[in-house]
C-alpha cells in the first residue's frame, strides 16, 4: 500500500473530536483515517500532556505530533554496507585524492575480492556525500524595467542561398529583455563585428530603445579574453557600447545561468520559427523572424511570468529604455601590427606607411580601420591617418622616411631634381640637364647617385665639379664622379684653340657632287 501522509489539520481535527468525547471507530470514520492511525495520534497526544477535558492543543503540541509522520527516505540497511565498510576510507581516497570514476573504483574492488554492483556503490558513495553533489537552484531578483537584456547565438539550420544557389548556415542572434521578456531574433549567416551590431542595431530599432547593461555570450567578436572574473572586450564591441551607452557584461564560460532567460529561447526559436518553414533567403527569413516576435512570441503566455511578452513591454518596458537616435553606426575594427623594416605596416593585405621619427622599424602600434580612413596610434597617440586602401593596395608619404633615404625610395625626378638643387645652383641645372630626356625614368639611378656624391664629397665640391662638367656639356655622373676622385674642380680650365675661321675661296661640298646618271 501507498505511503499517505496524515496532514497537520487531519492531526488537529482527531484530537478535536477526542477532547470533544467520540470514540476512536467515530473519530476513523469522521477523518477517513484507520483506526491504527487514530489510536497511535492519540497515543502521542497523551505523551505530550494533552488531557481529553484539558485545553485544546498548542502550536507545539501540533508541530510535534506532525513529525510523527514526516515523510522522508528510508534509512534500510543492506548486506553491502558491511562489506564496504571495511573500505570505505581507500574508496574516498580514490574518489577524492585521485579523483578516480566510479566504474574504475569498482574493477579496484573486485579486483581485492570485494565484489559489489556498480549501483550499490554509487549508493554507498553518495549516502556519504562523497560524490558530486547536486545543483541547486535559486530565484534570482526580478530586474527592472529596462536594465536588462540578455543576447545569445544559436544554430537554427540550413538554408538555400538565392544567389549562389547553395546551402548556407543559419545563425540567429538572440535578444531577450529580462523584465518583459520580449524578444528578438536576427537570423545571419556568420557571427564577425559587422553581423553582430547589425543585429543589435536592428533590435534597437525593433525596441525603440537600447537596455543598460546588456548579458552577452563569448562570442569572439565581442569577447577577446574570456574570463570570470576580468573579461576583456574587443576594442571594436567596447567602442560601439560606448557609442550606444550601454554596459557589456560576458556571462561565464560554460554557465548557462548567467543569462537563463535567453539561453531558452534558443531551442523555442529553432522549434517554433525555423523548423518546417521554407525561406526564401536570407531577407525573407529576417522578415519573417520579426513578424514571428509580434505575433507568435510576443503574444503567447509566458511560462514563468504567466503575461504575454508584448504587451508588458508596451505598457511597462518601453518607456524605461534609453533613448535611441536611429543614426546607422559606423563600425571601425582594432588592428595591432608590427612596423616593418619598410616603414610601413601591413593591414587588411594592404599597406601604410608611419612616421619614422616617432616609430622606428620595430614598434607595436594600434590600427583603427572604418569604411574611410585608417588611424595608426602609438603609445595611445594619433601618429597618422592615411585613406583605406583596397587589397593589395599602398599608401605611402614621403615625409615618413628618414631624410637620407626619402629621394631613393620615391622614385620621381622631380623630387630627385629638387634634391640637388639643395646642393648648389651648378647641381641643379646639372640634374635638369640630366632628366631633359625622352625617358627621364631611365635616369633615376644616375640621380640618386648625384645626390649621394654630394653626401659623400661635400655639396661645395660636387657643385664645382658639375660646374667644370656643365662647361663643357659633360651631363655624365660617372665623369662628375672621376672629377671629384681626382679633385679636378679645383683646378683652372684648360683654354680651348680657337676655331679655324673659314677659307675665303671654300667653296661648299655641294659643287663637288655628282649628278646622277653622269658627270657634272
Amino acid at each position: 500500500m501507498a505511503y499517505k501522509e496524515v496532514l497537520r489539520v487531519e492531526i488537529q481535527e482527531v484530537v478535536r473530536r477526542w477532547q470533544a468525547g467520540a470514540s476512536q471507530r467515530q473519530i476513523a470514520e469522521g477523518t477517513g483515517l484507520s483506526r491504527a492511525t487514530v489510536r497511535k495520534y492519540l497515543s502521542a497526544a497523551v505523551q505530550e500532556g494533552i488531557a481529553p477535558d484539558g485545553p485544546a492543543a498548542s502550536e507545539e503540541q501540533l508541530s510535534r505530533l506532525a513529525g510523527i509522520s514526516r515523510a522522508g527516505p528510508r534509512q534500510v540497511e543492506t548486506p553491502v554496507e558491511d562489506s564496504l565498510a571495511p573500505w570505505a576510507d581507500q574508496i574516498y581516497q580514490w574518489l577524492t585524492g585521485d579523483r578516480l570514476k566510479v566504474t574504475r573504483i569498482q574493477e579496484l574492488l573486485e579486483a581485492r575480492g570485494c565484489t559489489v554492483s556498480y549501483t550499490s556503490l554509487r549508493r554507498f558513495i553518495r549516502k556519504r556525500n562523497w560524490g558530486r553533489r547536486s545543483a541547486r537552484t535559486v530565484r534570482m531578483a526580478d530586474t527592472d524595467p529596462g536594465e536588462v537584456a540578455e543576447v545569445d547565438f544559436g544554430r537554427l539550420g540550413m538554408i538555400t542561398d538565392p544567389a549562389t544557389g547553395k546551402r548556407r548556415v543559419v545563425w540567429a542572434l538572440i535578444i531577450v529583455l529580462s523584465y518583459s521578456r520580449h524578444c528578438f531574433v536576427w537570423p545571419t549567416h556568420s557571427q564577425k563585428l559587422e553581423d553582430v551590431i547589425a543585429g543589435l542595431e536592428a533590435a534597437w530599432a525593433f525596441f525603440g530603445g537600447v537596455p543598460r547593461y546588456l548579458v552577452i555570450d563569448n562570442f569572439p567578436a565581442a569577447v577577446a579574453g574570456a574570463d570570470p572574473l576580468h573579461p576583456r572586450l574587443t576594442r571594436g564591441f567596447l567602442e560601439y557600447s560606448q557609442h550606444r551607452g550601454f554596459v557589456a557584461d560576458p556571462a561565464r564560460v560554460r554557465h548557462p545561468k548567467d543569462k537563463p532567460k535567453v539561453e531558452r529561447s534558443v531551442s523555442y526559436v529553432r522549434e517554433r520559427l525555423f523548423k518546417g518553414g521554407d525561406f526564401q533567403g536570407l531577407a525573407h527569413l529576417r522578415n519573417e523572424a520579426q513578424r514571428w516576435c509580434l505575433e507568435v512570441a510576443g503574444q503567447r503566455i509566458h511560462g514563468t511570468t504567466r503575461r504575454k511578452p508584448l504587451p508588458v513591454f508596451q505598457d511597462e518596458e518601453r518607456h524605461a529604455l534609453l533613448p535611441w537616435d536611429g543614426e546607422p553606426y559606423e563600425i571601425t575594427h582594432w588592428r595591432t601590427a608590427k612596423v616593418h623594416p619598410d616603414h610601413h605596416v601591413a593591414c587588411q593585405y594592404a599597406l601604410y606607411s608611419v612616421p619614422s621619427s616617432s616609430c622606428p622599424p620595430g614598434q607595436r602600434v594600434e590600427i583603427r580601420l572604418d569604411s574611410k580612413l585608417v588611424r595608426i596610434y602609438h603609445r595611445g597617440k594619433l601618429v597618422k591617418a592615411h585613406q583605406r586602401q583596397a587589397r593589395g593596395g599602398r599608401s605611402t608619404d614621403p615625409d615618413d622616411y628618414p631624410a637620407e633615404l626619402s629621394a631613393y625610395t620615391m622614385k620621381a625626378p622631380d623630387r630627385i631634381k629638387r634634391s640637388a638643387a639643395l646642393h648648389g645652383p651648378a647641381v641643379g641645372e646639372f640634374a635638369e640637364r640630366l632628366f631633359d630626356d625622352r625617358h627621364p625614368w631611365s635616369k633615376i639611378r644616375q640621380g640618386h647617385k648625384l645626390i649621394r656624391l654630394g653626401d659623400r664629397y661635400t655639396p661645395q665640391r660636387l657643385d664645382a665639379a658639375c660646374q667644370r662638367a656643365l662647361a663643357v656639356d659633360l651631363i655624365d655622373v660617372n665623369r662628375v664622379e672621376r672629377i671629384l676622385v681626382q679633385a679636378l674642380e679645383q683646378e683652372a680650365m684648360p683654354q680651348l684653340p680657337l676655331p679655324i675661321p673659314a677659307g675665303r675661296f671654300a667653296r661648299p661640298g655641294s659643287v663637288f657632287a655628282l649628278a646622277a646618271g653622269g658627270r657634272s
